[in-house]
């Protein structure tokens, strides 16, 4: 459906004025806007075609109009116009990067952080998928007789640490050997490729591998068991407060309840990766039921463009302020992928 420029004014200044007040717009708001040399009774006119053709919609009678899903999406699409950063924006989220470390989980976590405080919303970021990762050295700690701690050490400076329980008493001597024998074999294999070379060892050495070194084997498969589980970092819950949307207890717990459903959430943010290399903008009902549908999500990948190591966002109420919104997570997307170049 086409819409006439004045159609296309009116709802771009309703939009964008519901997103500054949180309130429904009505046609004397409209008018006051500057640029727009219509009479508020005109304005009632266009805004009621609006309503009609299903771009607004109307709380009560007397109320004015709020945008709704449909004309979200068309000022996504066609109508929005990216705003300057703020001064000293990129530069704060630049050094808040770099002072982060070398540690990738806090170099991710500090990324979460910074989104979140700079655009007052909640940020998510999904760590790299380990299962594609590196394996560069396996080390194994005695905690104390039956407990042992499994290390291994990343491609790229990631560690992974698990906790294996063990019945044969092992002693740190035998632990250390265990460590030189598995790096020999599994050293720069995937952690899928790790697994599938110890079932193959084995499988075929049979009775001739040594007793030690099919212990060492065993534990290493417990502690590979759950290693390559991805972590999701949420960040700047307390900013849902702020929000008007969830002024509302009912709204403010279905949000709190989606942050939690790990799995959904992670399913949600990896079409970012599968369907854009760009920056992704899902409405609440075009997500459903993966986000509450009054909210959306602001997302897009970080790392190599041919091979994203992750996804960094936010979600927040649909009146987000994506003008102001969408740079800042480009920004600090293309910051995160700069430094995990360093690291990968």
């Amino acid at each position: 459906m086409q819409l006439t420029f004045r159609e296309i004014e009116i709802l771009t200044a309703i939009v964008e004025d519901y997103i500054a007040s949180a309130q429904p717009v009505g046609s004397r708001t409209v008018s006051k806007r500057g640029g727009l040399r219509l009479s508020p009774a005109s304005i009632r006119n266009t805004m009621s075609d609006l309503t009609d053709q299903g771009f607004l919609d109307q709380p009560h009678t007397s109320a004015g109009r709020v945008p709704t899903v449909r004309a979200f999406r068309l000022y996504l699409d066609e109508l929005m116009l990216i705003k300057p950063l703020a001064p000293g924006v990129g530069r704060l989220i630049g050094e808040s990067l770099r002072g982060a470390g070398l540690d990738i989980d806090d170099l991710l976590r500090q990324a979460a952080k910074i989104l979140s405080g700079v655009c007052r919303q909640v940020s998510m970021v999904i760590a790299p998928d380990q299962k594609h990762v590196r394996l560069r050295r396996v080390d194994f700690a005695l905690i104390k007789p039956g407990l042992v701690m499994a290390v291994l050490i990343l491609q790229g400076g990631m560690v992974v640490k698990q906790l294996v329980e063990d019945s044969k008493g092992l002693t740190q001597d035998e632990l250390t050997a265990f460590g030189n024998y598995l790096n020999d074999l599994l050293r720069d294999a995937t952690l899928g490729e790790a697994r599938s070379r110890i079932v193959l060892e084995l499988r075929q050495a049979g009775r001739e591998l040594s007793e030690l070194c099919r212990r060492a084997l065993l534990l290493a498969g417990s502690a590979l068991q759950h290693a390559d589980e991805r972590e999701l970092i949420v960040g700047g819950r307390d900013n849902i407060v702020i929000q008007p949307e969830f002024a509302d207890i009912e709204a403010m717990r279905e949000l709190l309840t989606a942050l939690e459903e790990r799995d959904r959430l992670l399913t949600l943010l990896d079409k970012t990766v599968e369907e854009a290399q760009h920056i992704v903008v899902r409405l609440g009902p075009e997500a459903a039921p993966d986000i509450p549908g009054d909210c959306s999500l602001v997302s897009t990948p970080y790392g190599p463009k041919d091979h994203p190591l992750g996804v960094i966002g936010l979600i927040g109420p649909m009146r987000m302020d994506y003008a102001q919104v969408v740079p800042v997570v480009d920004l600090t997307a293309r910051l995160l992928s700069g430094a995990m170049a360093k690291r990968f």
